[in-house]
């Protein structure tokens, strides 16, 4: 009789403890803080200081954003800006923009790194912009 008790009341416990444990981790997901967001390109300019990317909107829309090419370049203790990636095959090229905690991290160009693609052009120096200083950049989406 005693063991029964015993393993009644340790049963008990047992089940009363179990939601005290669990609230720590409850549902066992966490939301992560990147975020990204991706857009067909259908035409990327070529300057000497920057890329002019011609992406797509909703509606069959389109829109222009400038990117510096010095983002590509490798700084101690920071994260790359712009990484050009190969084109896979039997893919359109897109660009992505990758967040952390809402803010601008990096940009990545998925497209055809042969230069003669006709999605690649080259861009009126007089005309583009200056990006020297630009830290991040938003598509309008």
């Amino acid at each position: 009789m005693n063991l029964r008790k015993a393993t009644f009341i340790f049963a008990l416990v047992a089940a009363l403890a179990m939601p005290i444990v669990a609230q720590e981790n409850s549902g066992g997901h966490r939301k992560s803080e990147i975020s990204y967001y991706s857009t067909p390109i259908y035409k990327i300019l070529d300057s000497q200081n920057a890329y002019i990317v011609i992406y797509g909107k909703p509606h069959n829309k389109m829109g222009t954003v400038t990117i510096p090419k010095n983002w590509s370049r490798n700084r101690p203790g920071e994260v790359k800006k712009l990484l050009v990636r190969k084109l896979p095959p039997n893919t359109t090229a897109y660009i992505t923009v990758v967040k952390k905690s809402g803010d601008f991290l990096k940009v990545l160009l998925t497209v055809p790194t042969n230069h003669s693609d006709p999605i690649w052009g080259i861009a009126n120096e007089n005309k583009v912009e200056d990006v020297s200083g630009t830290e991040s950049i938003e598509l309008e989406l």
